[in-house]
């Protein structure tokens, strides 16, 4: 009697079919939303380093009911889609963030601003108070006119946000700043 169930297989020595065992032979890392999805999420061959060119990388899109819409690709060098392992997952180090201020353009103050540079895109995650800013899919920000441990969320009004009160943290890097198409 079949149990219904489908495995992968691959083939192994001696061209004998052997089961994919998923946990002990892919390393998975993902960047979720406030909802727990997996927005951006990374797989390579297990003991592969974060900053090596050996990550396949997806970013996913959701519906409003939680149901995939897109999966989109990174680009490569000559700005096609791949679906490769060739990319660097690579999340910096995440910054602390101390506050967010109500204005026209947002500015965040952070405890160090480490390797961050105008134009990085940027999610932020764990906010308390104003949590309009809290990475949810679409909300990733640019970041724009450092100075010191401030910068700006370019074109991004906070006036009508619930005013910051506490916590919060700031993730960049290559996975976050690639072009998927």
């Amino acid at each position: 009697m079949s149990s219904g169930i489908n495995r992968p297989f691959k083939y192994g020595a001696d061209d004998k079919r052997e089961f994919i065992v998923q946990n002990s032979e892919v390393a998975c890392v993902a960047i979720n939303d406030t909802n727990g999805s997996p927005i951006f999420l990374g797989r390579a061959k297990t003991g592969i380093n974060l900053f090596e060119e050996k990550w396949q990388i997806r970013k996913i899109t959701y519906d409003s009911e939680d149901g995939v819409t897109r999966v989109t690709w990174p680009q490569d060098e000559d700005g096609i889609a791949k679906s490769d392992f060739k990319f660097i997952w690579s999340t910096v180090s995440e910054l602390t963030i101390l506050d967010i201020t109500n204005a026209l353009v947002g500015v965040v103050t952070v405890a160090a601003i480490g390797d961050l540079a105008d134009g990085d895109q940027i999610i932020i995650q764990n906010v308390e108070g104003m949590i309009q800013v809290n990475f949810d899919g679409p909300n990733i920000y640019t970041v724009a006119n450092i100075a010191g441990n401030t910068f700006e969320l370019s074109a991004t009004d906070t006036t009508t946000y619930t005013p910051y009160t506490s916590g919060g943290t700031v993730n960049f890097g290559e996975v976050i700043n690639y072009t998927y198409s």
